[in-house]
C-alpha cells in the first residue's frame, strides 16, 4: 500500500508543471539551475567534467523508471549512499548526469527541479510552514555576498495553486518529509562550516567549498550525526510504528 500511495503521488506531483515565470530561464541569461555554469567554472578540479547532481526523493528513481523516465539524463550513474545513525539507517538518493546543458526533459523533470529555487519546509506532522533557498550555491551567494543568480525571489499568485499541490503531495508521506527535513538540515549544517571558514580563511568561498568536497570535510559527521538522529527520534515519536528507516 504505500508503495501505490508513493507511485500516486508522483504521480500527481509530475503531472503539476510549476513554472514560476514562462521561460525563466531567460531571466539569469544562461538557464542557471540546469547547469549552475557559472559558479563551476569557478573551480579548478570539479569542473574539469561537466555534471549535474539532482537529488531524488525515495522512490522516485523507481518511479522514474517505470515510465522510462532515464533515458532523459544521457549517460548518468544512480548515486545511492547509506550509512547508520543511532540504529536507524539513512540513504540518500541522487541522479548524476553527464548530459550537456540541461540534464532532464521540461516534462518530466524531478520533483527538485519542479520546486527549484523554493525548498518547501514542514514539521514532523507535516504542516507546511515556510520555504527556504533549495541549493548550495544560495548558501554560497549569501555568505560571501554575491549578486543572485537566479533572479525568481518571489512566487507569483497565479502559480500558487501548482506549488501547494505539490507540497501537498509530499506531506503525506512521512517518508519524504523525514528526507526533506534531513536534506535542509545538513544543507544548512554545510552552509555554517562554510561561513566559519569563509570568515576565518578570508579566501574564495569557490576555492574553500572545493577543497571541502574534494577533501570530505564539508560535514562535522559528530554534529551531524547527533543532528539527524534527533530528527529520526522525534518523526518515530510522532509516527511510532510505521516509522521504519532502512
Amino acid at each position: 500500500m504505500a508503495r501505490l500511495v508513493e507511485t500516486s503521488s508522483f504521480e500527481r506531483i509530475y503531472a503539476t508543471d510549476l513554472v514560476y515565470v514562462p521561460e525563466c530561464w531567460k531571466l539569469c541569461g544562461d538557464a542557471h539551475c540546469c547547469s549552475f555554469a557559472r559558479y563551476k567554472s569557478r573551480f579548478k578540479m570539479l569542473a574539469r567534467t561537466p555534471f549535474q547532481e539532482l537529488p531524488l526523493l525515495p522512490g522516485e528513481y523507481e518511479y522514474l523508471k517505470s515510465r522510462d523516465g532515464l533515458k532523459q539524463f544521457g549517460d548518468h550513474d544512480h548515486k545511492v549512499v547509506e550509512f547508520e545513525i543511532d540504529g536507524y539507517r539513512l540513504k540518500s538518493e541522487s541522479i548524476v548526469s553527464r548530459r550537456p546543458n540541461c540534464a532532464c526533459d521540461h516534462d518530466i523533470r524531478p520533483t527538485v527541479c519542479r520546486l527549484y529555487p523554493l525548498l518547501p519546509v514542514f514539521d514532523v506532522a507535516g504542516n507546511f510552514v515556510g520555504t527556504e533557498k533549495m541549493g548550495i550555491y544560495e548558501e554560497i551567494e549569501q555568505i560571501a555576498g554575491l549578486d543572485v543568480a537566479c533572479q525568481l525571489n518571489s512566487l507569483p499568485f497565479n502559480q500558487l495553486n501548482d506549488f501547494l499541490a505539490i507540497t501537498n503531495e509530499l506531506s503525506k508521506s512521512w517518508v519524504h518529509l523525514f528526507y526533506l527535513e534531513a536534506y535542509r538540515l545538513t544543507k544548512s549544517h554545510v552552509s555554517l562550516q562554510l561561513a566559519n571558514r569563509f570568515e576565518a580563511q578570508e579566501r574564495d568561498i569557490f576555492a574553500i567549498f572545493e577543497a571541502g568536497f574534494i577533501r570530505r570535510n564539508l560535514i562535522d559527521s559528530k554534529v551531524l550525526r547527533a543532528t539527524l538522529s534527533d530528527l529520526a527520534r522525534r518523526f518515530e515519536k510522532q509516527y511510532g510504528d510505521q516509522f521504519k528507516l532502512g
